[in-house]
């Protein structure tokens, strides 16, 4: 690095007043630029690395932890620093550019989640959703998720953050401490920056009851205090709620009884989290429901929107269990005709209190995309993906590196019992592809086929930390592949995403349309 370049190219960005359309140093990221009267940041990229420099009166540099620093000339009062992207620095430049940090999503109809696995997904992302007035939610990862990863909560924050600043966006992003259960789950993402929780209530959630009789029924609702069974007769049993635009819910004898026996210990559950930690935090709220065996009924969901009501709560966003399959990378499996029924009295309810419908594993589910944009009244959508970003950096692995890919493909396909018991998918050996066909010719067809899809989406964790002999197998050479091509990364991950957001904002009309304008070369 020389540090006298920089002090030109600071020099050259000051003299340009604003037009840096021919910069010298093409190795300065343009949309860094940053200025603040006569002191200047950005990212450079030179020799395929990223750093941070900083062109600054030598009085406040104090802030940042260089690698290399330089007094710019005698009299000048300022001083050149080149940085690595650490937090220390990440926290220094927030102190001047305050829309680095995550905020709130509070106030935005339209949200969506971008799960970034690998911390090399945002770029792309923001580059796309520029203009769409949709809020970004960067940093979104579960606990499992950092396991499978080796990542931590304040690396996928900090990760988004840097994305933020290279990218120059300044319009407001969120990060999302995503599928939390645990007190302690939700502290540690408070504590690395997260603007936003997602409980996922399923330790709290009694699927059980979906299986009980009639008369079970009957004798486990009988069996609560009389206090609590006096409470939701009255309040439940044999009423109607009346949504307005024709919608409304109605609570039979057994919905009255699913609904207090499999979810209230969730709201509850749901009430302390929120006194405890959103509250006093500030953060944005959202609870899953879709961790059920069965889908949410709009009797179930109305319970828990009350219930939440009456203790003064109202999430950001909800999340309930749709009926059809949502299976992990691959588009909605059932009948479009009733989603759209219930999908409707979903949004009815969540607008009834105040909050809008977050739509889980929405990553590829481009068929239903079309009629949440029907629906849309104005209350709007929050929708959450994330593993795809994974599944186009292996669209890249299958274009430039054929042999890594069916490597890859081959470990998942033998050691697949291992994610089983995590995820629901439909991929097993039987319906896949065996590797020992893969060939150079057919490779791409491993992401097009729903089932070596899935397979290669819900062993990522896996093939991201096999080892042998003390060394990875897989994912250096996996990352060193991405690193040489970002560009053709980025273009997969904007056709990707692209496909979803051109369905929930009506640009395109159906699947196949959205997937013709959008197919990789």
């Amino acid at each position: 690095m020389s540090t006298s370049k920089y002090i030109d190219d600071a020099q050259e960005i000051l003299a340009a007043n604003g037009d840096y359309s021919n910069l010298s140093d093409k190795d300065v990221y343009v949309p860094s630029i940053q200025v603040d009267r006569t002191n200047v940041y950005f990212i450079s990229h030179a020799n395929d690395d990223k750093h941070l420099v900083v062109y600054e009166t030598g009085s406040t540099t104090g802030d940042f932890d260089a690698v290399e620093s330089a007094e710019v000339g005698e009299g000048t009062g300022k001083k050149l620093l080149v940085t690595e992207l650490t937090k220390v620095n990440n926290d220094a430049l927030s102190k001047r550019f305050p829309w680095l940090k995550p905020i709130s999503r509070h106030g935005y109809k339209y949200t969506f989640g971008l799960g970034d696995r690998l911390g090399n997904a945002s770029n792309a992302h923001l580059r796309l959703f520029k203009g769409r007035g949709i809020f970004p939610i960067l940093g979104q990862q579960s606990i499992r998720e950092l396991l499978l990863t080796d990542r931590t909560e304040l690396d996928v924050v900090q990760s988004a953050a840097w994305a933020i600043f290279e990218e120059g966006w300044t319009e407001g992003w969120g990060a999302d401490g995503d599928h939390v259960k645990e007190p302690y789950e939700v502290e540690y993402a408070v504590e690395s920056g997260c603007t936003m929780i997602t409980l996922d209530a399923t330790k709290k959630i009694h699927n059980e009851i979906a299986d009980l009789t009639d008369e079970e029924l009957d004798a486990k609702f009988n069996a609560l205090d009389d206090d609590y069974v006096k409470y939701f007769t009255d309040t439940y049993l044999d009423k109607t709620f009346d949504l307005g635009d024709g919608a409304e819910v109605h609570f039979t004898k057994k919905d009255m009884e699913q609904s207090v026996l499999i979810f209230f210990d969730a709201v509850l559950y749901g009430e302390y989290i929120y006194h405890r930690f959103i509250e006093p935090n500030s953060l944005d709220f959202e609870i899953s429901m879709d961790e059920t065996i069965v889908p949410t009924t709009p009797a179930n969901h109305y319970f828990f929107g009350n219930e939440l009501n009456v203790r003064g709560i109202t999430p950001e966003t909800l999340a309930p269990k749709f009926y059809g399959e949502f299976q992990k990378a691959i588009d909605y499996i059932g009948d479009l005709d009733r989603f759209e029924r219930e999908y409707k009295i979903h949004q009815a309810i969540s607008k009834h209190f105040g909050y809008r419908v977050s739509i889980h594993s929405g990553s590829d589910k481009l068929s239903v995309y079309p009629i949440v944009h029907k629906l849309d009244d104005g209350t709007g959508w929050h929708v959450k993906t994330a593993g795809t970003n994974w599944l186009e950096a292996m669209r890249v692995i299958a274009k430039v590196d054929p042999e890594l890919m069916k490597e890859m493909y081959s470990y998942a396909y033998n050691n697949l019992q291992d994610v089983k018991p995590f995820y629901v998918f439909t991929a097993d050996k039987d319906n896949s592809p065996k590797p020992e066909t893969i060939t150079d010719d057919n490779v791409m067809s491993l992401l097009t086929d729903d089932n070596p899809r899935q397979i290669i989406h819900t062993m990522y964790g896996n093939l991201l930390t096999y080892q042998e002999s003390f060394r990875y197998v897989f994912r250096d050479r996996f990352f060193d592949t991405l690193k040489k091509h970002q560009d053709q990364y980025d273009d997969y991950l904007n056709r990707h995403i692209a496909e979803h957001i051109d369905l929930l904002q009506g640009k395109s009309a159906s699947r196949d349309e959205v997937r013709a304008k959008y197919e990789p070369k």
